[in-house]
């Protein structure tokens, strides 16, 4: 605020008053807004009017304090705010509420620093949680997933948004290699057996379609008639893990339960896309088949498993599993039949200077031969 008045002025020795000339401007001091005021009983508008011109440029060009920039809570909420169409935007805002409770909200990124991040880490480490009667610690996933997404915060605030100078090193924890569960076709049949007992409709068809085909749960839930194109013998996710469109080959045992289930014209495949309607009725056939650590997603390792058991090669697994790269699909390398014998075999005659012949293996070839079906996996197997 800014502006040139009058106001009573008292003339010494004498009683009277006029009006003086001068300027109120507002400035800040020590961290605190002030009112400036400057009234002069010679002043004439115009000299108040100049004086306050003075006082302006002097306070523009008097070196302005520094601020330490974004700060944690405005970083998250323009964080959240463009990914506002992420699929785990939920996740998101629990693990940005979770870190502005350690580091603090107001906290600018700037005095985030790696030894600060190092001590986050630490502590979550370090933090044990109950589950039933067993106390275990923090899996290093847990832990890394709130700093990868503190890492990325960064990024942006570095490269897109111009606010942070140098982004701080982060040193994600070592993870173990993900679990990987799958079943025999005979424990498959028990399997089965099991969900056809089940009095929630539907049980046995989503669990043998999962089977065959390797869907996600949310996919299989949520595939309606009209991606479904039995004359090619596919069907067509549009909406994915990976964001991408997928198109799933159907083998015999998939086609024949969607020939049990259709065709239809709209609507849900399975009854209904929540899972809550079929969460305890699984685990019930679970049981009953005398399954022991076995989960839904299991149905889609045993899928992998069975394929690369049979010759698939890690493209065509996955390329059916959807993932986006073959690191993901790596964990099936060792169930190849074929895949140590084929690996060693390329030594022989090497003394003798022979060229080896061409390994059996269709996975150390990489062939592009199309696969069979499941990939050659048949209700009679089960």
């Amino acid at each position: 605020m800014a502006k040139v008045g009058q106001r009573p002025w008292k003339i010494p020795g004498q009683r009277a008053k006029r009006k003086a000339w001068g300027f109120t401007v507002q400035i800040v001091e020590d961290g605190k807004r002030k009112q400036k005021r400057v009234y002069k009983a010679e002043w004439t508008r115009d000299d108040a009017e100049q004086a306050l011109a003075a006082e302006l440029l002097k306070i523009e060009q008097e070196p302005k304090p520094k601020t330490d920039g974004l700060t944690l809570a405005q970083a998250a909420e323009r964080y959240l705010a463009i990914k506002a169409r992420k699929r785990s935007l939920r996740d998101d805002t629990r693990l940005m509420a979770q870190l502005k409770q350690f580091f603090g909200e107001d906290t600018p990124l700037a005095k985030i620093t790696p030894s600060r991040i190092a001590d986050y880490k630490a502590k979550r480490l370090a933090t044990v949680r109950k589950i039933g009667e067993a106390e275990r610690p923090l899996a290093a996933g847990t832990v890394n997933r709130a700093l990868a997404l503190l890492r990325h915060l960064f990024r942006l605030a570095h490269e897109e948004w111009e606010v942070l100078e140098s982004v701080p090193r982060i040193r994600l924890e070592k993870e173990p290699q993900g679990r990987l569960r799958w079943i025999t076709p005979e424990e498959a049949k028990r399997l089965l057996a099991a969900c056809r007992q089940s009095r929630t409709a539907g049980l046995a068809d989503l669990v043998e379609f999962s089977l065959f085909t390797g869907l996600r749960q949310s996919e299989a839930l949520g595939l309606t008639w009209d991606r479904v194109d039995r004359a090619r013998g596919v069907i067509l996710l549009e909406v994915t893990k990976s964001s991408k469109r997928r198109e799933v080959p159907l083998n015999v045992e998939a086609d024949a339960v969607l020939a049990r289930r259709g065709p239809k014209d709209t609507g849900l495949v399975f009854s209904s896309a929540n899972w809550d309607c079929f969460r305890t009725a699984w685990e019930n056939a679970v049981k009953r088949a005398k399954l022991t650590d076995f989960h839904w997603h299991d149905l889609r390792h045993t899928f992998a498993s069975w394929a690369v058991q049979r010759g698939a090669t890690l493209q065509e697994v996955k390329e059916l599993l959807g993932h986006s790269s073959l690191a993901m699909v790596l964990r099936y390398a060792h169930l190849s039949p074929e895949h140590h014998r084929s690996a060693v075999a390329r030594l022989d005659g090497a003394l003798a200077g022979t060229v080896p012949a061409e390994p059996a293996s269709r996975l150390a070839q990489g062939s592009t031969q199309e696969p069979a079906e499941l990939v050659g996996v048949s209700q009679k197997s089960l």
